[in-house]
């Protein structure tokens, strides 16, 4: 066709002037038609396209591919999905039959509540998920009455009703004790100094107890303090090796026999600011800031001698005179006793199946050759108190939670049980320590 086109239009003078020519001129076809074949056959391709109904976006853009290159195109792979996280929007889920696909909003939201429920606490973290139902009960519950019986069906917070101030009310009023009775108060104080500017005193002058046991003093040498001395001013100050750690006293209006400081033996030193043992008339007052495992339990090891050691020393006491253990034990033997019981079974210190056990074998009286049972007298006299604490972290608003444990308490030799009329804990004297004041009055 070209050629004939050719010699037509070399010959164009010999048609100038006629009407063959004009003829001619008006079939002469588009001059796309003599473009290269490949463009030639895109513009075909798009004359198609254009005069067929339209398709859908996704056949338009395949298409030219299609007809550009005889080779088929490689389907592109799906992104690969990242672990533990729920499908994107650029890799959607196919919905089954019938069900409307997603929304990217709501994917998203889907997202979020998956990274936000694997952000969970490392109490939670540690305990596995329970299905929902009755919870099952530790098949060595009877055998070890310290773990957590009925698992976390049991669990509790603070009982209701009871104080939940965050600072030492400014006024406090307690009703004396009757006559031939001694009031004993035991209290971890966190640090003379600290408490001092917090309100201690205000607590210490309303409780007006004959003798009184604060742990955990800190201090590095013995205060000369007025307003304690004017009012109790038989004292003793056991200062731990290591400075502005531990520390404790003991505050009395009647002269002991004798005090020391310090377990016998090997652990006298390192003990100095942890226990303090005043010899009366009638009885022997052991107080106490026992030895916490740590923080991953990194110091049972300690724990453990600690507990063979002071059950020695009680039960030599306890073979002359009947003993009033009080003090911070740093351990709880019931899971009415710690808020979430479940959760820091054998998890956290003061409520493993190593130091519950000791604690209750020291109870039982097996702790050591020649030992006497012992009483915990304040759960003697409240045996269905739930949710009773003695102790709330200042970290996390534990006391506005109701999140605590019952650390402080008295334990008594059980020849002697029935002398203590009374033992309480001052719930509303809270803001001075994280722990609150426990109170026992005695016959004496």
């Amino acid at each position: 066709m070209r050629l004939a086109l050719t010699r037509l239009w070399s010959g164009r003078h010999l048609l100038a002037a006629s009407p063959l020519r004009h003829a001619l001129l008006a079939a002469r076809p588009p001059l796309a038609a003599f473009a290269m074949p490949e463009r030639r056959v895109s513009v075909r391709v798009a004359a198609a396209a254009a005069s067929k109904p339209a398709a859908t976006d996704a056949a338009a853009a395949d298409a030219p591919v299609a007809a550009a290159s005889p080779k088929k195109a490689a389907p592109k792979k799906a992104p690969a999905k990242r672990k533990a996280s729920p499908p994107t929007a650029e890799a959607p889920e196919q919905p089954e039959p019938g069900a409307p696909a997603a929304s990217p909003s709501k994917k998203k939201a889907k997202a979020a509540a998956t990274a936000e429920a694997s952000d969970v606490p490392d109490e939670a973290a540690a305990t596995p998920r329970k299905k929902k139902g009755k919870a099952a009960a530790d098949p060595d519950a009877e055998r070890h009455p310290s773990a957590p019986l009925g698992g976390a069906a049991l669990d509790t917070l603070a009982a209701e009703g009871l104080p939940r101030n965050a600072d030492m009310p400014q006024e406090l009023s307690y009703a004396p004790r009757p006559k031939g009775q001694i009031r004993i108060a035991s209290w971890n104080i966190t640090s003379l100094a600290s408490a001092e500017k917090k309100g201690m005193l205000r607590y210490l002058m309303a409780e007006d107890a004959d003798i009184v046991v604060l742990t955990e003093t800190k201090v590095n040498d013995v205060p000369r303090h007025p307003a304690l001395l004017a009012k109790w001013p038989h004292q003793t100050w056991g200062i731990g090796a290591k400075k502005g750690y531990a520390g404790i006293a003991l505050l009395s209006k009647i002269e002991p026999l004798r005090t020391s400081c310090g377990l016998p033996g090997d652990l006298k030193a390192e003990t100095k600011g942890r226990v303090i043992t005043a010899e009366y008339d009638k009885y022997i007052l052991v107080g106490t800031y026992v030895v916490n495992a740590g923080e991953g339990l990194k110091t049972m090891p300690e724990k453990q001698a600690w507990n063979a050691a002071f059950a020695a020393h009680v039960a030599e006491c306890d073979s002359r005179k009947p003993v009033i253990w009080c003090g911070d034990l740093n351990v709880v033997i019931d899971h009415r006793d710690l808020a979430s019981a479940s959760k820091k079974w054998n998890k956290s210190p003061g409520y493993t199946e190593i130091e519950c056990e000791a604690h209750r074998k020291f109870l039982a009286g097996e702790a050591h050759d020649g030992a006497q049972p012992f009483v915990d007298v304040w759960r003697e006299k409240h045996p269905d108190a739930v949710g009773h604490y003695s102790f709330y972290g200042f970290r996390g608003m534990c006391r506005a939670k109701g999140i605590g444990w019952r650390l402080d308490s008295f334990i008594v030799s059980k020849r002697a049980a029935d002398a203590v009329q009374q033992c309480a804990i001052r719930h509303e004297a809270y803001g001075a320590s994280d722990h609150v004041p426990v109170i026992a009055d005695v016959v004496w």
